[in-house]
């Protein structure tokens, strides 16, 4: 499967694909921002993540682990060598600071971590607190090499 493929599938199944922009498009990486029509609860975002991986298959892997850590210095190694963005995220930690962000604007957010086949995933949900206004969804995919690549 191709980057493109996984996240459209993505996108299609949190139901944010129209209207959608991407934000990084090559034959590497992807990753695309939209609304989604469905509304959920904040409670709900983290079980709906959860599906959405079941579904495709993806394998969820542990935020904290040393997996994800390890995928997601190569994630970050894929994006220096085949794009002009610059990413100061910090692996994991970046994306916890990221979350804490949208927390302390009034935003409830979480995500998930997985990989299907030679691709890393990342999807992230997030919603006004109070209810109002859209559920947004970024999902990224990222093709995988190794670190000394």
């Amino acid at each position: 499967m191709e980057v493109m493929e996984v996240s459209r599938k993505i996108m299609d199944y949190l139901d944010a694909f129209k209207g959608s922009k991407p934000v990084v498009h090559n034959s590497e990486a992807m990753i695309i921002r939209g609304k989604s029509a469905t509304k959920l609860k904040p409670e709900e975002i983290v079980p709906k993540l959860e599906e959405l991986f079941k579904e495709l298959n993806i394998e969820k892997i542990e935020i904290n682990s040393e997996r994800a850590r390890i995928l997601t210095n190569q994630v970050d190694q894929t994006f220096r060598n085949t794009t002009e963005v610059f990413d100061e995220s910090n692996g994991i930690a970046g994306i916890e600071k990221l979350k804490h962000t949208f927390e302390i604007t009034g935003f409830e957010a979480d995500y998930l971590v997985g990989q299907l086949e030679d691709m890393a995933i990342y999807v992230v949900m997030w919603l006004d607190k109070s209810g109002f206004g859209p559920m947004f969804v970024e999902a990224m995919v990222v093709k995988l090499h190794s670190l000394d690549e």
